[in-house]
């Protein structure tokens, strides 16, 4: 009988992990980059009563705050990746004698029910 290819890798999980997470850090350089610019022109437009400077921060704050929640649930995939791919290691390291040496692809249930809910939750 032939050994079961692994369906995902501790290697694969780790290296998206990465990509997520680097992913996540430009969102969040962006946001602030944008809070700070919205900060800058609610100093200047708040004594001032600039109602339209202050419409324009506003909308920089909440396009900001989009892009907080997204990366914040985009690191909870990451933190769920890294979970799995160290109860992989665990399982391979414990000399598991499944015959998938726990490469079954079920640790990532969790990622694809995750996704799943964010899939739905943006469509509605």
């Amino acid at each position: 009988m032939k050994a079961q290819a692994p369906a995902i890798t501790q290697a694969a999980l780790v290296a998206t992990a990465g990509r997520k997470a680097e992913k996540v850090q430009r969102k969040l350089q962006q946001a602030e980059s944008e809070l700070h610019t919205a900060n800058k022109i609610l100093v200047k437009a708040v004594p001032t009563q600039n109602r339209k400077e202050i419409d324009t921060a506003v909308e920089q704050n909440v396009a900001a705050e989009e892009k907080v929640h997204d990366a914040a649930e985009e690191l909870q995939v990451v933190k769920e990746l890294l979970a799995d791919a160290d109860a992989e290691a665990i399982m391979l390291g414990a000399g598991n004698d499944t015959g998938s040496q726990g490469r079954s692809g079920d640790g990532v249930k969790s990622l694809m029910s995750h996704l799943e809910r964010r899939r739905s939750g943006a469509a509605g």
